[in-house]
């Protein structure tokens, strides 16, 4: 396999990432600024200062070395790390012609290619970010979830997409790394968005223990049914939560809890409006 330069880049950084993960400020700033005197035309060696520099907050240092580095090789190399560089200072309209440059001659490096799609759907170009997105789904299996996430709040939005995109995505890697509790809720908030408060109730069962044995999760289990018109089910999971919270300690957060609870009990026991539907819960949480 063809290892890209990029790819040697980018593991070069992250050796010295760990190396030095220990060390404070001064000595791992200090060990590379020893090297960059011995060796002061090494592009390399002037990125990783950079870098260092990058993650201390000391920006107008890095900015030094990213400007010496550029002079030093081929610029593009550098590209990411200026593009980064002015994503800190805030400058996202600046930064974005790096993140391209770099990517064109570096199109598979997915850390660069995350970098540009945050920085698309902040400022508002959310169908190119999408682009970036999927492309990165694609290159690396072993992306957080946030990021996930972030695709499909991407898909459920831009036009010619939709949510059931949004949901396949979703559920692929669901299948993929088991019942993620981040993509299940973000799955759940979709269905329920769209009406499809079944789907959504079924969502819930399928969230961590440790998820459902809590009164949060009672009371969202509640809300749903009662969304769904199906109050005498959502009594009895408000009853379960009001038991765990009796039982509980009494902290601001139960307190709160327990405020909801008595009003989904109302509007559970509400009676049904003429020509049907149920009484409107509090919005889930």
């Amino acid at each position: 396999m063809k290892i890209s330069a990029a790819t040697v880049l980018a593991s070069a950084l992250l050796l010295v990432n760990l190396v030095w993960a220990d060390a404070d400020e001064g000595e791992r700033i200090a060990a590379l600024s020893a090297q960059v005197e011995q060796r002061p035309d090494d592009q390399d060696l002037r990125l990783q200062r950079a870098w260092a520099y990058l993650e201390f907050n000391q920006l107008d240092l890095a900015l030094a070395d990213v400007r010496a580095a550029e002079s030093l090789g081929d610029p593009r190399k550098v590209a990411y790390t200026h593009g980064v560089l002015l994503v800190r200072q805030g400058d996202y309209t600046a930064a974005r012609p790096y993140f391209d440059r770099y990517l064109q001659a570096y199109p598979e490096q997915w850390s660069a290619l995350g970098y540009r799609a945050r920085l698309l759907r902040d400022i508002g170009e959310e169908q190119a970010a999408l682009a970036d997105y999927e492309a990165l789904i694609r290159l690396n299996d072993a992306l957080n979830p946030g990021d996930y996430v972030a695709a499909a709040r991407l898909m459920a939005s831009v036009p010619g997409r939709g949510v059931d995109d949004a949901l396949a995505l979703l559920d692929r890697r669901i299948e993929q790394r088991g019942p993620v509790s981040s993509l299940q809720r973000y799955a759940i908030e979709l269905e329920t968005e769209r009406g499809n408060y079944t789907a959504a109730i079924e969502r819930m069962a399928e969230l961590d223990q440790r998820l459902r044995a809590t009164p949060q999760w009672q009371l969202d289990v509640a809300e749903l049914l009662l969304l769904d018109t199906r109050s005498d089910e959502a009594l009895s999971y408000i009853a379960v939560a009001q038991e765990q919270l009796a039982a509980g300690r009494k902290t601001a957060v139960n307190r709160a809890l327990m405020d909801r609870a008595g009003r989904l009990r109302e509007a559970a026991l509400a009676p049904v409006p003429q020509g049907g539907g149920a009484p409107a819960p509090a919005a889930v949480q």
